[in-house]
């Protein structure tokens, strides 16, 4: 018996049982490999297809169609690896579909794509398309603007064959993805050079996508760096192109982006709307991954705004989010917001519980931001309760990580935890200098320290009135 699924195009199921029987008596016909090779010939001109239709205004279209024909994908895939068919049409078809796994299926490409370059080192141009797709999916938090040494390897790899091979409008891809590395403001004149030969070959070819995916990568480096007054104008105008584009991911990444940049430097209500925006866009093309780590950011701002019912409802709905996704993401990441609610509320138990249960999370996402910001909660509840030694480790180890990843909101909040910690111990020379150094770093990055960040640290000097208050956490401490 066959079902019938109507739809922009018809499908059709059958029972399984009818299934198995039909693959029995195509195996007896001996037809079973010319099936396969027209189907996995097939499968692989949609994937090769859709490369490009993902960009702009196809990408909701084609987006249903790649998740309805993913077990399709995979079985063509497989066929194509196998000594004797086609490795190399393979790993092309694999490369074609980098930006569909990142737009939410990231573990699977990475499964795919390690397994089948292991097998096969594969022709210039099928490696060159299948390294461009690695250092897609590979991104920390599956995010096209986060910086990763394998994804600025593969970039970099997948640049110079594409070079080799003459292919400019694939290259300045690779060009842009190598680019992300210099978003902490690291290389900044490599990276405009990289990001302004890309853009002149997407202008070439008549790309308003390429330079637009730019734009992101602009604004990112401005909210990282601190340029409050370039980074918004960026977003802005990038959100802009997006929007006719009609490109969901493009328009709900760079909302989100620019939200969370809001949220950095202070603008919580401005920021929030932003968020909500992000949050609509990206659930009605269903890109999850975005509405999980966006729930979360509008939470956290939630809780700067004094707000903490609705925080545990946004951590909720980001928890519930992630089971879309796969990662797991959304329950760290609501872990992690409920730890900095308790944190807030001076609920020291439970905040250092859910640090705890967060920080290995972070870690298995490959987010070392998140993860520095968890040691950093750690070492605070550390400091409740007045062991100076673990809180003093717990601090370095956050500034660490924010020097390293050139995160300067988590430097700042390490720096006052240090500076509070030497001043507890009557060091009052080495507290006023490391509180220098944090308002200086917060300062000069646009990065305000949160109101609870803020009563903490006046709650430290000794020619503050702040102890008197009863919503000051170090007097709860």
């Amino acid at each position: 018996m066959l079902f019938v699924e109507p739809g922009a195009t018809t499908r059709y199921r059958m029972l399984e049982t009818l299934r198995q029987y039909a693959a029995e008596r195509l195996a007896e016909s001996g037809e079973a490999d010319e099936v396969a090779r027209r189907h996995a010939a097939w499968f692989r001109g949609m994937a090769l297809d859709s490369e490009m239709a993902l960009r702009g205004h196809g990408q909701r279209a084609t987006l249903i169609r790649l998740r309805h024909d993913r077990p399709n994908l995979r079985a063509a895939m497989t066929w194509l690896a196998e000594p004797g068919n086609d490795p190399d049409g393979a790993l092309s078809m694999a490369g074609s579909l980098g930006l569909f796994w990142h737009l939410g299926r990231h573990l699977e490409g990475r499964e795919l794509l390690a397994r089948l370059l292991a097998a096969h080192a594969g022709a210039p141009s099928a490696r060159a398309s299948a390294l461009q797709a690695v250092s897609l999916v590979e991104r920390p938090r599956a995010c096209l603007v986060h910086p990763s040494p394998r994804c600025a390897e593969t970039a970099g790899e997948s640049l110079r064959l594409f070079d080799e091979l003459g292919d400019q409008s694939r290259a300045a891809l690779s060009r842009v993805l190598l680019a992300v590395q210099g978003v902490t403001g690291a290389g900044r004149d490599e990276q405009e050079q990289l990001l302004t030969e890309a853009e002149a070959q997407f202008e070439r070819d008549g790309d308003p996508w390429g330079p637009a995916v730019i734009g992101f990568v602009r604004m990112e480096t401005a909210l990282k760096t601190g340029d409050e007054s370039n980074a918004v104008p960026i977003g802005r105008a990038t959100a802009a192109v997006f929007r006719q584009l009609d490109d969901p991911w493009g328009l709900s990444a760079i909302l989100y982006h620019l939200g969370w940049g809001l949220r950095q430097f202070g603008r919580y209500e401005e920021a929030a709307r932003v968020l909500e925006e992000a949050i609509d866009v990206a659930a009605s093309a269903g890109i999850y991954n975005t509405v999980q780590w966006a729930l979360a950011d509008l939470g956290v701002g939630q809780i700067h705004q004094g707000n903490p019912e609705l925080a545990v409802d946004l951590f909720d709905r980001a928890a519930a989010a992630s089971e879309q996704v796969g990662d797991g993401a959304g329950e760290v990441l609501a872990a992690y917001g409920r730890a900095l609610l308790a944190q807030v509320t001076g609920d020291w138990p439970v905040a250092r519980r859910l640090f705890t249960e967060a920080m290995p999370g972070f870690e298995r996402l490959g987010t070392p931001v998140p993860q520095g910001l968890s040691r950093a909660g750690i070492a605070r509840c550390d400091e409740a309760d007045g062991d100076v030694g673990s809180a003093r480790t717990g601090y370095e180890g956050a500034l660490a990580v924010g020097r390293d990843c050139g995160e300067p909101g988590l430097v700042a909040t390490a720096l006052e935890g240090l500076a509070r910690l030497a001043g507890s111990t009557g060091d009052q020379p080495e507290a006023e200098r490391l509180a220098r150094e944090a308002t200086h770093v917060r300062e000069t990055s646009a990065r305000p320290a949160p109101p609870h960040e803020s009563r903490d640290m006046r709650a430290a000097d000794p020619d503050d009135d702040a102890t008197s208050d009863p919503t000051s956490l170090a007097a709860r401490a």
